[in-house]
Formats: structure tokens, sequence, C-alpha cells
């Protein structure tokens, strides 16, 4: 192995310490729990300066489409689970408009690996509004919204689980920049998976509905807010040099003007050259003046008997000999006071510069410190020169300000001749449960002690798959021993990998630990036969099914080879339960079966008229080696609105004609030919005649359906001066079908008139016998089959008073304020009787007989 290398220290001179909200950014977090299990991360920072703005909520809504078609694929709740602060890198450099909490939220989802199996992927989204409104460089900052999204590969590939997390996001910005001043950061993250990352700098995204609090997200396309002008996506900060960020994630910016400006960085993530997912993180940078840092330290190196050493074209170098390899790192501009911290980086090497040798302070000319620095016998590179930078940094506020001198190294190491290792036989096939093994040999020329190490790229430790070396023999100079390889299954897992490439290193025991000679036996396992499980459907299965309907399905799965097999159900572009879908995932050896139910509730909230469902039914096997096959029947089934109907209304006379005070009843029918049930009754919503007469009760039938529209027009109806009205009165028929009711309307127009004709033609009966015969026993005027017998009508100008009758000498014997009035001629004997009857503008007079 290689020794690590120097430089981390701090020399202090001397100290003197003295001593709401709008979401500012943010980022997404996918992480790999295990199989069909994964955890959503959503991390806000917010502006605690804004006393006035409201707190984080106690939840946020993310939702994940598929990005071959932008489909729907769920939606999940993340909970509110830390609130803290964002420290600054120099708590002395705090100022009040600058106060940043990290806010995170999360969930544990449970993902079908099936059901996000499209090779091109997937996106999660969730979007917020506002951003701050002293935002410099956008358009309305106020009503701008943010759009997080984080996009991940398939969770499953070629019917094997595809493992991976997205990059982890490092500290967000917890300084302000100063004007005309350097300001640098590492933006930066890590892979979970290893996965390399490579940054730029984006367009922040705005939300999709500007204004609304809390929008629903929105899939692609993402719109970017719009820059104010003067500003751009080159040009998100002003500077010399604007803002700008490295490919491994360094963001540097000079500012030239001071305000609050937004920007957002996209994390690319890639996995043997091919790109697999991607985050953005939002966030803000606060440009301030008046920070009047001092002078930045100067950097310089002195090499002992080497007065005309110029490091940026000279190497240093030092042979195996050399006892002393040491040097003298000079820092000057150094204020009393001042707080000098150094580190060195390595340039063309990446293991830590961490390991301190030895070192002396000075002051020179009261500005100048002197640091002894000592290079170890064992570099870093062998055969190469090794470069490292050399840093000095102040505590100027808001960052250090930096001075860096790069030396290019070579290191003689101790001599040393690399061991040489050889193996019987560089192939190694076994049978499952049986073992076989190869020699591995090594020598060394120098005659140092060996050993042999078991080395697989990617796996930790080999012995978990069934390796190790046994019967190991050494001598100077030499050594021996035998890789075997236990391939029982049930006891070693081959579920994911049955070809190995087994390095075995031969190292010695020289001072650098040098890695020595590598030999490698390319180790396959043959592993019982094992069939794919096979789903089935009992019966057919349909490819279109009406809403109102009942989905029944048995589902079997079977496993020729008699594995254990599992069978389950997947969604592949719908929340199961939320469609009401039912399925109880069963497992057992050789073949099992289950029910699969869907109920499709007649709700045109729910379904819309032919949309299409995927449904993914999933056989894996679970054989002695735990090596799992899959089968996946894969079904798209259509949801289609029953058809229906319209009913209709029997043929009607839709103009009529009504008097004024007359009553009138109209018989009105209605039919189904779908035979469902209908209503008749008034449209609803639409205003009726203003009358208190007008009676429509709603009628409902099966098929068919009667209702009678009684009405007796008052003379409110009449304008004034007016003899007759036309008045519109609107009847509905509608059915009850699932999920859309179908209806028709009818307008019937009434002239409503006002008729005085009827009292011309007005000739009351004259002659009654009250014998008690039952015939003509008594003297009315309504009820008459002749209906001018009858009492003329009131009209709007002439309605009934009363009667009086009289006998031959004017005396009254009878008298009624009513149109229904009946006169039995009671006692009085038989002869001539006269009657006046007063209408309020008219008066008829005439005599009746009592004949008995």
């Amino acid at each position: 192995m290689l020794r690590k290398l120097l430089i981390t220290f701090c020399l202090v001179l001397s100290i003197g310490i003295s001593h709401a909200f709008h979401i500012v950014g943010g980022e997404m977090e996918f992480i790999y729990i295990s199989d069909g299990l994964y955890r959503i991360n959503l991390i806000q920072y917010f502006d605690e300066a804004q006393f006035q703005n409201p707190g984080p909520d106690p939840f946020v809504t993310v939702y994940i489409f598929r990005n071959s078609d932008n489909q729907l694929m769920s939606t999940h709740t993340l909970n509110l689970s830390l609130h803290e602060d964002v420290a600054y890198t120099n708590i002395e450099c705090a100022i009040n408009e600058l106060q940043t909490s990290r806010v995170f939220y999360s969930a544990d989802v449970t993902l079908s690996p099936a059901s996000y199996a499209d090779e091109e992927g997937y996106y999660i989204v969730w979007e917020r509004c506002c951003r701050n409104e002293g935002v410099k460089n956008i358009i309305n900052p106020s009503n701008a919204g943010m759009k997080y999204t984080l996009e991940f590969p398939p969770l499953m590939r070629n019917g094997k689980i595809f493992k991976n997390s997205s990059p982890v996001l490092f500290k967000p910005l917890s300084d302000y920049a100063c004007i005309n001043q350097l300001y640098y950061v590492e933006f930066t993250g890590t892979d979970p998976d290893g996965d390399s990352l490579v940054y730029s700098l984006v367009p922040p995204l705005n939300s999709s509905a500007g204004g609304i609090a809390v929008p629903t997200p929105q899939p692609k396309p993402h719109f970017p807010v719009g820059f104010a002008s003067g500003y751009s996506a080159n040009n998100m900060i002003p500077g010399s040099p604007p803002l700008r960020i490295s490919t491994k994630g360094l963001i540097t910016v000079n500012p030239s003007e001071t305000g609050l400006f937004v920007f957002s960085v996209l994390v690319e993530e890639y996995r043997d050259d091919e790109k697999i997912g991607l985050v953005r993180r939002d966030f803000q940078m606060l440009v301030v003046d008046g920070c009047e840092p001092p002078d930045p330290p100067v950097v310089d190196i002195d090499i002992p008997g080497n007065p005309t050493f110029d490091p940026e074209t000279d190497i240093l170098s030092y042979t195996a000999s050399d006892t002393e390899k040491c040097f003298d790192f000079l820092v000057s501009n150094v204020t009393p006071g001042e707080t000098i911290s150094f580190r060195a980086e390595g340039v063309n090497f990446d293991e830590e510069l961490n390991e301190v040798f030895s070192f002396n302070d000075s002051l020179a000319n009261g500005n100048e410190l002197i640091v002894e620095i000592c290079i170890p016998d064992c570099p870093p590179i062998r055969d190469d020169p090794f470069i490292i930078d050399l840093i000095a940094a102040d505590n100027a506020c808001p960052l250090p300000q930096l001075d860096t001198l790069r030396l290019t190294i070579e290191v003689e190491p101790p001599p040393n001749e690399i061991p040489v290792g050889s193996v019987s036989n560089n192939v190694l096939t076994v049978v499952e449960n049986d073992s076989d093994l190869r020699t591995i040999s090594g020598t060394d020329a120098d005659g140092d002690e060996l050993n042999l190490t078991l080395y697989i790229e990617g796996i930790e430790d080999p012995t978990v798959h069934g390796f190790d070396i046994i019967n190991v023999t050494s001598g100077a100079g030499n050594i021996s021993g035998d890789l075997i390889w236990d391939t029982d299954c049930e006891t070693y897992d081959f579920s994911e990998f049955q070809n190995f490439n087994v390095g075995v290193i031969i190292n010695d025991t020289d001072q650098c630990d040098v890695p020595g000679d590598t030999v490698f036996i390319d180790a396959t396992v043959i592993l019982p036969p094992n069939t794919n499980p096979e789903v089935s459907i009992v019966g057919s299965l349909p490819s279109q099914i009406e809403l109102g309907n009942t989905l029944n399905l048995e589902v079997l799965a079977s496993d020729a080879d008699g594995d254990d097999v599992t069978l389950s159900f997947a969604s592949g572009n719908f929340d199961a339960d939320f469609y009401g879908v039912s399925f109880d995932e069963v497992s057992g050896q050789s073949s099992v079966s289950t029910n699969f139910t869907w109920n499709l509730v007649c709700d045109a909230n729910v379904f819309e008229d032919g949309e299409q469902f995927e449904l993914l039914f999933i056989a894996d096997d679970d054989d002695k080696c735990k090596v799992k096959n899959f089968d996946t029947l894969r079904h798209i089934i259509q949801v289609n609105y029953p058809p229906n109907d319209e009913p209709r209304f029997d043929p009607i006379n839709r103009n009529q004609s009504l008097r004024v005070n007359e009553y009138a009843e109209i018989e009105i029918g209605a039919f189904d030919t779908d035979n469902q049930d209908i209503t008749i009754e008034f449209a609803p919503g639409i205003r009726t005649p203003a009358s208190n007469t007008l009676e429509l009760e709603p009628v409902t039938g099966q098929g068919r359906a009667t209702a009678i529209l009684k009405w007796q027009p008052e003379c409110s109806l009449l304008r004034f001066g007016e003899t007759s009205s036309l008045q519109d009165v609107v009847i509905q028929v509608s059915d009850n079908a699932c999920p859309i009711q179908e209806i028709d309307t009818i307008i019937l127009t009434f002239e409503i008139f006002d008729d005085s004709d009827r009292q011309k033609e007005f000739l009351p009966p004259n002659v009654f016998t009250p014998n008690g015969d039952g015939l003509n026993d008594f003297f009315s005027m309504s009820g008459n089959p002749e209906i001018n017998q009858n009492l003329p009508p009131d009209n709007c100008d002439n309605t009934f008073e009363y009667i009086v009758i009289s006998n031959r000498a004017g005396a009254p014997v009878f008298r009624s304020e009513s149109r229904d009035f009946v006169w039995t001629g009671n006692q009085f004997p038989s002869g001539v009787y006269y009657y006046v009857i007063k209408f309020s503008n008219t008066e008829f007079k005439g005599y009746v007989h009592l004949m008995r």
C-alpha cells in the first residue's frame, strides 16, 4: 500500500475572538435501501433573516413520472423530520442579513422494480412558491416559484434489480460574498455507489403555476425562470470572473455588484460512461460591499543549497541516499493577530496529505512565517514526479484569502525488487456444491518475506463467495499456497455473480509497502439448471371493460423446477389502491394461484372514457442458490364508459294557450331505450314563470315516466294593459346512467290570455225541482255539464263578488259569496224567484222557477 503523505496543520500567531422565511434553495435524494424499498429525501434551505415569512410546511408531496411518456407513476408524502441552522465557515464573519436553516423531509417508499423497469428511467418533481422578493437577477421573483427535479434509472434491468442511489450533496452556501473579492466553495457531493459526478451551472426552474403557494407538480417540459435584463444563464452573477463551476464542483466568482442572486447546479451521474441520473440544487448567493479584507498571504519556498530553485519550472529531487528531505515554506504579508492555516493538496494522485512530519515557525522581519516541511522516504507515486499544491490561508471574512504554490517533487524510493507470482492454472470452473483449488507461488529476488492476499474488485470480502487461501508455506523470498473454492450455494451467495476474476496479490514487506505482483484466476461456478417461472390467467383476459363492472381473474404461477415461487402484481401506470384493485401476493412451492379483483366504481372523476391501464403480473422463483428468475405477464386493458342513449319526450304540443284563472293539467311523458330509470322535472337552474300555482312533481320510472303539469295562471303574469303574454316552461328528463347522465329538454311555450267573451255566453239555468228525486234538486252555477250554464271565470278586470236571490216581493231569501254556491230552496214555496249576480264591474240579473 502507498504510504500517505504530508501536510495538514494550523499555526496561530495570535487569536482574538469577539463575539421567518423564504426558501432559498434545496435538492432531492433517492436512496436504495433494499430491493423494492427506497428512501426519498427533500432538503430545503430557508432564509431565517426574513421573519415575516411563514415557516416550513409540515410535509411535502412529490410526484414520480416516467421519462419515456411523462406518465404519472406515483405520489409520495414526505414528513418534516429535521430543522437546523447552517453554520458559517467562520462564526466571526456572521451578519444579520444572512441566516440560513436546513429543513429535511423524508419517507421510505415501496416501489415495485418491475413497475419501474422502463429503460429511459424516471424523474421526481416537487414544486413550491415563492422566491425572495429581493432576488436581483430574475423577473418578478416574489411571484416566481421553484421546481426541484431528480432523475433515476430503471429499478430493474434485464430481469435483475438495478441498485442505485442518487448523489448526496454536501453542505450549501453558508457564507456571503463580497464585491471585488474572490469567492470560492466546493459545492460538491458523493455518490453512494461510487458513480462519477459531473457539475455544471443551469438556470433555476420555475414552478408550473406562478403565485400559487403549493402547485401540483407537473411533468416535463420544465420551464426556467426568466432572467432580468443584464443577466443570463452564462451571467447569473456578474463579475470578473462571473459565477462559474468546475466539472468537479468548485464554485468561483469575483462579483462586481451587490445583491441577492439565484442560481442552480446540475449534478449528472455516470456509471461506466453511461449517464444514469441527475439532480438539481437550487440556491442563492448574497453579495455585500464594505468587507475590506487584509492583503492575502504570499507564499514561497527556500530549498537549502539551491537558492535559484524556481517551483514553476524546476523539479525538487531527492535520492534514496538523501537523509534530509526538508525545505522551508515561507509565508509573508502576515499581520499580527491573523490566523494562518496551511494545507497541501495532491494534484496528480488521490492519496490524502494528512501526515504531519516536522515544522518550525518563527517571524522574520515581523511579517513573515517560516515553516519547515520534510518529505517522507516513500513517495505517493513511483517512477514519476508527484505534484502538490501548498496553500496558505488567512482568517479574512467572509472567506479566507489564499495563496498557492505548486511544487513538483521527485523522490527516489528505497531499492526493492517487486515479487513475482504464478498460478498452476488460471481457469477454475466448478460445478455447484463441489470444490477445487489452484496453487499460487511467489518469489522475491531481495529475499523479503512474502504474503498472499485475496482480491476481487468490487467485493470487500471474497470469503462470502467461498474463496479462501489454505496450505500456505513460506521461506526467505518464496511462498506458496492453495486458492480453494467451495461452491455450496446454500452456504455461499452466488445469486448475483457466478463468474469472478479472482486476484491473489503477492506482497513483500519492503519499507514503502509497494504492491507486489497479482495473479488472476477466471473462476466460474456452474449452478443447477433453473427455468423461468410462468404466469398465466385462467380463461380469457379482456382487452376492454365497461365501468360499473368488476374484473375477476384467477392468476396462476408455476415453476417447472419445483422451486418456491412468488406471484405479485404491479400497476404499470396507475395507483392500484386508489383505483380499487385488490390482489393478495402469494408464495408457495412449485405452483400458486390467487385472485385479482378490480371493482371499476362508476365515477367520472376517477376514470376517463377510453383510459388504458397497464397490468403486470409477476412471478419470481427462489431456487436453492437464491438465483431469481422472473416472468411478467403484461396486459393493457381499456376502460370504457357504457353506451347510453338519451331519454326522449313523447310527442307533445309545445305551444299551448291558457286563460287567466282557468285551471289546466297537461300530461308529459318520456321514455328511455336503454330502460334506465328516468326522471321528469323542471330543468334545474332555469327560472320558471313567476306563478304560485305552477306545479310539476318530479316523477321517476324505469324506461318510462309520466308527469302532470298543473297550472292556473294568475293575472300577475300579464303586464299592465296586456291581454296576453308568452311564458316558457323548460322541462327536463334525465337518466341515471353511469358515469355520465344523458338528458333531454323541451320548452313549452304558453300564451296566457285574459278572456271577457265568456261572460257574453253566460246562460244560467232557470228552473229546478227540489223534490228529492235526485234530479235537478238544487240551483247552482258551477259544475253544470253545459259550460255556459256556469258562472263565467274571473278575468283580470272582472271578478265574482256575490249572488242574492229574492222572492216576488223583493225580500232576499238567499245570499252567497262563493262561486260554488248551492240553493236548495229550503222550505220556500214554488214560484218565480229573482237573482242578482254581482261581479266587480258587471251585474247579471235573472230569474229561476222553483217547482215542487
